[in-house]
């Protein structure tokens, strides 16, 4: 019997251990939602949907909502609207409809350091009134010019919200009231 117990005892131990992992790694079946503002709801805030989201990427009630958000004309094809990204924010929804020099994928470049590419624009273009965004990077917050061959900040043209994301460019979107028969 003594050469067994050592036995249970490690046993013991690996089940104890076991148990206490699958406790932290909760429930088997995490909830998953298939529509963003239900999602939302329920995990308040967050930079992109994760594995809980399991909805199409883009529905059709987001770039309806696009389209209106962004003032498109009625003739607008609401499939340009599909191209987008939505985010969470204290339970609401917020969508960004990719166009040029708008990159809803990344939060804003607030530095006031130039960077690479807006130093070689100058120094190759001295006193240019304008260094291109292909310059400076799509996702800046200043519009950069050259005074000789250094990049300095010519004014701020985006404002940023609490996550670091372009305000301009984020839309609170809301799905079509459900009907009732």
């Amino acid at each position: 019997m003594a050469r067994g117990a050592p036995m249970r005892t490690a046993s013991g131990v690996v089940l104890a251990a076991g148990a206490a992992l699958l406790a932290a790694a909760g429930p088997a079946h995490a909830a998953t939602y298939a529509d963003p503002a239900a999602y939302c709801a329920a995990v308040g805030t967050i930079d992109k949907p994760d594995a809980r989201y399991t909805g199409k990427a883009v529905p059709d009630w987001i770039a309806r909502a696009l389209m209106r958000g962004t003032n498109a004309p009625a003739h607008s094809s609401p499939a340009f609207f599909e191209h987008a990204a939505w985010r969470c924010d204290h339970g609401r929804v917020l969508a960004c409809s990719y166009g040029a020099n708008i990159p809803c994928d990344s939060k804003a470049n607030t530095s006031r350091a130039p960077g690479p590419g807006a130093k070689e624009f100058c120094r190759e273009n001295p006193d240019a009134d304008v260094v291109p965004a292909v310059a400076t990077g799509h996702d800046t917050v200043f519009a950069w010019r050259c005074k000789g061959k250094r990049p300095v900040i010519a004014r701020q043209v985006l404002e940023v919200d609490r996550r670091g994301f372009p305000t301009e460019f984020w839309h609170v979107v809301s799905p079509p009231p459900r009907r009732t028969r």
